[in-house]
């Protein structure tokens, strides 16, 4: 089955905070680098926060059908006036037309 892309988007997320807390690790532990982890933890926050915010906004706004699928969108509702519009407009192109 497909995974859908704000979960494919956070998941991206938790492994590039993984990566980034990985390389924080590496540099205090091995490197003995001050601040390291703390810089790649920051990082780490910063990308998850990212990617699940940015994963709201391509989330469907309908829940998808048993397949998958998005939603179709509804038909929208004809504007008000459009009844008399097409009255009119049928009584206009079925009226005799003279030839030139």
């Amino acid at each position: 089955m497909a995974m859908s892309p704000s979960r494919r988007m956070i998941l991206w997320g938790l492994a590039i905070s993984a990566g980034h807390v990985a390389l924080g690790l590496v540099g205090r532990l091995a490197l003995d680098v001050p601040g390291s982890l703390l810089f790649f933890g920051l990082c780490a926050a910063l990308t998850l926060a990212v990617a699940v915010l940015g994963a709201r906004l391509v989330r469907p706004r309908r829940p998808p059908d048993d397949l998958g699928r998005p939603p179709v969108a509804d038909e929208p509702e004809p504007p008000p006036w459009w009844p008399d519009f097409e009255r009119d407009f049928r009584a206009y192109a079925s009226r005799p037309r003279m030839r030139a």
